[in-house]
């Protein structure tokens, strides 16, 4: 059974401030991993905070360790354009996509 996490992701080391995300470097890199993600449904939600602080994905998985395997293999990771803020399994109570 899939559980539901979410990624909190701070600006890391390589984060270049006054630019969006899609203007950092390995943007290309890291959209080309995300998107096989978003398709399949791992990635359930994810974007930018809109002042530019970090960035939120929720995630379908198996279990934390899943997801902490499968991000560590993002270019935004890999490059030190995120830092893991955090990371945590989310119960969720009310979710319109689960309507009966």
């Amino acid at each position: 059974m899939k559980n539901t996490f979410m990624i909190l992701w701070a600006p890391g080391p390589a984060w270049v401030p006054g630019k969006t995300v899609r203007e950092l470097p390995y943007w290309a890199h890291h959209a080309d991993f995300m998107d096989p993600l978003f398709a399949n449904g791992t990635v359930v939600l994810g974007g930018p905070f809109a002042d530019a602080t970090g960035s939120l994905v929720v995630v379908e998985a198996e279990n934390e360790q899943e997801v902490a395997d499968l991000f560590a293999r993002d270019p935004f990771v890999v490059h030190d354009i995120f830092a893991l803020s955090l990371r945590k399994q989310w119960l969720l109570f009310l979710d319109a996509r689960r309507k009966e």
